[in-house]
């Protein structure tokens, strides 16, 4: 994949979070301070969603700079770390350490979803994900751009099909 198709697949993938975003901050305006059982499942969707998405975009970075993808059990947590130290001569951190303690969160919300029942969702134990999700969004936007911006200007070297 050349740089530029590379560029338009992340752009693509930071579209569908603002998206995702923007469906949260909606929720959040119509919800109150008791949600109903459909807005916490509403609301346990969009997270999941939301750091599937940011899931996807380490995934293409890993797969087409790094060119290698973490295997294994924990294989999602150590993706997540592998975005927040350089990668040999190829790249620079992805995403801050601060970013990345909150991005565990997401991702342990998303691993929960996938493993209960939706009625099993409880909004006092994971509201606050959502009200913090667009702050987290902002700055993930801001460090993808950041990374993307490198790769336009030969941060990172030449083709993305090393």
């Amino acid at each position: 994949m050349n740089k530029e198709d590379f560029q338009e697949d992340l752009m693509n993938e930071l579209e569908n979070l603002k998206r995702l975003n923007d469906e949260m901050r909606q929720l959040l305006e119509e919800i109150g301070d008791s949600p109903s059982f459909i807005e916490i499942r509403a609301a346990g969707s969009i997270l999941h969603d939301f750091y599937s998405g940011v899931e996807k975009i380490f995934e293409r970075i890993a797969v087409n700079i790094d060119h290698s993808l973490p295997e294994g059990e924990n294989w999602h947590m150590e993706l997540l770390l592998q975005m927040t130290k350089p990668y040999q001569d190829m790249r620079d951190a992805i995403i801050s350490e601060g970013l990345c303690n909150d991005l565990k969160e997401y991702l342990r919300f998303r691993h929960l979803f996938r493993h209960i029942y939706g009625f099993e969702i409880k909004w006092e134990r994971f509201g606050v994900l959502c009200q913090r999700l667009e702050g987290i969004f902002i700055t993930f936007k801001t460090e993808i751009e950041s990374f993307i911006s490198a790769i336009l200007n030969d941060g990172v070297d030449g083709d993305t099909d090393r």
